[in-house]
């Protein structure tokens, strides 16, 4: 079992952790449509099609709930549903941001297809964690 100083830490090391995943999504989002292109390599363009970018955004925002649950469960002593339902809220929220954010920049379009994309693995990831981290109920003997 962790100390509260270290529980602290990590909790904070989490959420600074959490941010700067924020932070990459923000950048992600501020390339032009040339710019996104140039990353990603041509062989892998084709294998993935044009499941590409949904490839990106699941992994993108199933990293983002896993941090965030992670942070949260630091900061408030352990898995809760709630925190589960609080992940994907702030995931949906920041997904909106992001499109909206994305609507500004050359060559790109926000959609509401990549919200969705955005909180379904957001949802997925931190329901698949909390279901793993979550110890089973123990059975009263009879």
């Amino acid at each position: 079992m962790l100390s509260h100083s270290s529980r602290r830490s990590l909790a904070i090391a989490l959420t600074v952790v959490a941010a700067g995943w924020m932070g990459l999504i923000f950048y992600l989002s501020s390339l032009s449509g040339d710019d996104t292109s140039r990353i990603f390599d041509a062989d892998a363009i084709y294998w993935l099609g044009g499941g590409l970018s949904y490839t990106v955004h699941v992994l993108l925002y199933s990293v983002l709930a896993a941090l965030i649950q992670c942070a949260l469960w630091g900061w408030n002593r352990g898995p809760s549903a709630r925190w589960v339902i609080s992940v994907v809220t702030f995931s949906l929220l920041y997904a909106i941001t992001d499109e909206y954010h994305q609507s500004f920049v050359g060559g790109r379009a926000a959609t509401v297809t990549d919200v969705f994309v955005d909180t379904l693995a957001a949802a997925a990831a931190a329901g698949a964690l909390w279901v793993v981290i979550t110890p089973e109920p123990r059975s009263k003997p009879v």
